[in-house]
C-alpha cells in the first residue's frame, strides 16, 4: 500500500558502480531517484535516503566526517572501502553506529549487484515493518477501548492512546511498568493489586487461549466496569511470551441495562414492582407456601377530585412507603391505579396472616392520619394463603381480592352507619333546642 521514492546518492567516479546502481530494478512499492558526484556535497547528502560512498580515491576519515555531519538520521550509509579504510571507519563509528554496511573493495560487477539487491531487500523489509507498525498503531488508536500488550511478568510493553487517557499517563510513563503503578494503587495495596491483576494473565497464558473477564478498576474518582478480552502472545518457538488485552468500558451500558430492566419491572411513580414482574418473580421462586395481600384505597377518587392529581400521586407514594416500612421481606407491587399487591413467601398460620393484614391496614391509615388532605381515605386489605401458591397464584389473587372487596363494603356500611348515628344524635339535639311555635 505504501510508496517509497528512495533517493540514492552515489559518491564515486567509477562508471561500473554508477551503472550498477542506475540499472538496479526497484522492488515493489519503490521508485529510485539517483544523484551522483565525485565528492560529498552537503545538499545532496541532506536529500539522500541512502548514501553509497566509494572511498577508492578519497580520504576515509574526512569523507566519513563530512557525510555524517550532513546526513539525515534515518538515511542508510554504505561505504566501499579497502581493508585499511575499513578499520579506520570502524574506529570512527564505534560509538555512534552511523554506518549501515561496509563493502570491501575491490568488488566485481556481480558482487556489487548482489550486495545492492541485498540492501534493497533489507531496506524494503524495514519499510514493510514500518507499514505493519503503522497499521497496528492506527487500528489500536482509533478505537474507544483500552488496549495493551504485556510481557510474562505483567509489565506493559505497548498501549494505545485511549489507555493513556484513561490512566492519565503518557506512553513513556506506562512502558515497562506494572498494574499497580499505572492504576495508582497505594503502596500498601501493592501486594494485593499487582498479583491479583496477574491472576487473569496467568489463566490466559496457562490455557493458551482467549478468555473474557469482568473487571472493576478505579479511573479517577470513579469505579469503572470493564469487559476485558485477553489473549496469549506467542514467541518464535511457540512458547507464551505475554498477553494482549482489550477492555471495553461497559459502566454506562450496565447502567442503561439496569435502568431498562428497572423501568420494565417497576412502577414509575412509586418505585414498586409492577404486575409483570410479580409473575416473573412467581415463576422463578421455589417456595410453595405463599400469602397474597390485596390492598385498595377507600375514597381515593375524592383526593383527585378535590385536591388534584398531584395530591393523588402523593397519596400513592405515601402508601408505597408505608408498605415498604411494614413488609420489608415481601414483594410489594402496585398493580394499577390505587391497587397494591403483596406476595409474602413462607408458611404462616391463619392467625398470623390475619394479624399481618390488620397491621398493614393500620400502618397505611396511620400514615394518612398525619396528612391534612388524606384524613378521609383509608385502606382495605384482603388476604389469601396456599401451600401450593405457585400453581394456584391467580386463584390466590382472586381470593385476596374478594376478601379485600368484602372489607371495603364492610367499611362502607360502617361509615354510613356512623353517619346516620351522627346525624341522628345531632338532629335530636337541634329539635330540643328549637322554641315551640305559637
Amino acid at each position: 500500500m505504501y510508496h517509497c521514492n528512495a533517493c540514492i546518492y552515489i559518491i564515486s567516479e567509477q562508471d561500473d558502480i554508477i551503472r550498477s546502481v542506475n540499472e538496479m530494478e526497484p522492488l515493489a512499492h519503490f521508485t529510485h531517484e539517483v544523484i551522483q558526484s565525485g565528492k560529498p556535497e552537503g545538499t545532496s547528502v541532506k536529500r539522500a535516503d541512502v548514501i553509497i560512498a566509494d572511498l577508492t580515491k578519497l580520504d576515509a576519515v574526512e569523507t566519513f566526517g563530512s557525510i555524517v555531519s550532513h546526513r539525515k538520521d534515518e538515511a542508510d550509509l554504505i561505504f566501499l572501502a579497502d581493508k585499511e579504510q575499513t578499520k579506520l571507519l570502524i574506529e570512527q563509528d564505534a560509538e555512534k553506529k552511523n554506518i549501515t554496511d561496509i563493502w570491501t573493495t575491490p568488488l566485481s560487477g556481480r558482487e556489487l549487484s548482489f550486495r545492492l539487491l541485498n540492501w534493497q531487500k533489507a531496506y524494503k523489509k524495514d519499510k514493510d515493518a514500518w507499514q505493519t507498525q503503522n497499521y497496528l498503531d492506527s487500528v489500536i488508536n482509533c478505537v474507544p477501548h483500552l488496549i495493551w500488550f504485556k510481557n510474562k511478568m505483567g509489565a506493559h510493553m505497548k498501549v494505545n492512546n485511549y489507555f493513556c487517557k484513561a490512566v492519565n499517563k503518557t506512553m513513556e510513563q506506562i512502558q515497562g511498568r506494572g498494574h499497580y503503578y499505572i492504576w495508582d494503587i497505594e503502596p500498601e495495596e501493592y501486594a494485593k493489586g499487582e498479583y491479583i491483576c496477574m491472576e487473569s494473565e496467568y489463566e490466559v497464558m496457562g490455557k493458551r487461549e482467549t478468555c473474557v473477564f469482568d473487571e472493576n478498576v478505579k479511573i479517577g474518582d470513579s469505579i469503572r466496569q470493564l469487559k476485558t478480552y485477553k489473549a496469549p502472545l506467542f514467541d518464535l518457538d511457540g512458547s507464551v511470551m505475554g498477553t494482549v488485552g482489550v477492555a471495553t468500558d461497559v459502566t454506562q451500558e450496565r447502567l442503561y441495562e439496569e435502568m431498562i430492566i428497572k423501568n420494565a419491572n417497576t412502577d414509575f411513580l412509586t418505585g414498586l414492582y409492577n404486575r409483570r414482574y410479580v409473575y416473573e418473580y412467581i415463576e422463578q421462586m421455589d417456595e410453595k407456601h405463599i400469602t397474597v395481600f390485596c390492598i385498595d384505597l377507600n375514597r381515593f377518587k375524592s383526593i383527585n377530585d378535590i385536591y388534584g392529581h398531584q395530591e393523588g400521586d402523593r397519596a400513592l407514594v405515601l402508601t408505597a412507603k408505608a408498605l415498604q416500612n411494614c413488609m420489608k421481606s415481601s414483594l410489594i407491587s402496585r398493580t394499577g391505579g390505587d391497587e397494591f399487591l403483596i406476595v409474602s413467601p413462607g408458611e404462616h398460620t391463619e392467625e398470623e396472616i390475619e394479624a399481618t393484614r390488620k397491621m398493614i391496614e393500620k400502618q397505611i391509615d396511620n400514615a394518612y392520619a398525619k396528612e391534612e388532605h388524606f384524613k378521609n381515605i383509608s385502606a382495605s386489605v384482603g388476604a389469601a394463603y396456599s401451600s401450593e401458591g405457585k400453581k394456584v397464584f391467580d386463584m390466590l389473587i382472586g381470593e385476596a381480592d374478594a376478601y379485600m372487596y368484602r372489607e371495603k363494603e364492610r367499611k362502607r356500611r360502617q361509615a354510613r352507619r356512623n353517619t346516620f348515628e351522627f346525624w341522628g344524635r345531632h338532629g335530636e339535639e337541634k329539635t330540643e333546642k328549637e322554641p315551640k311555635q305559637k
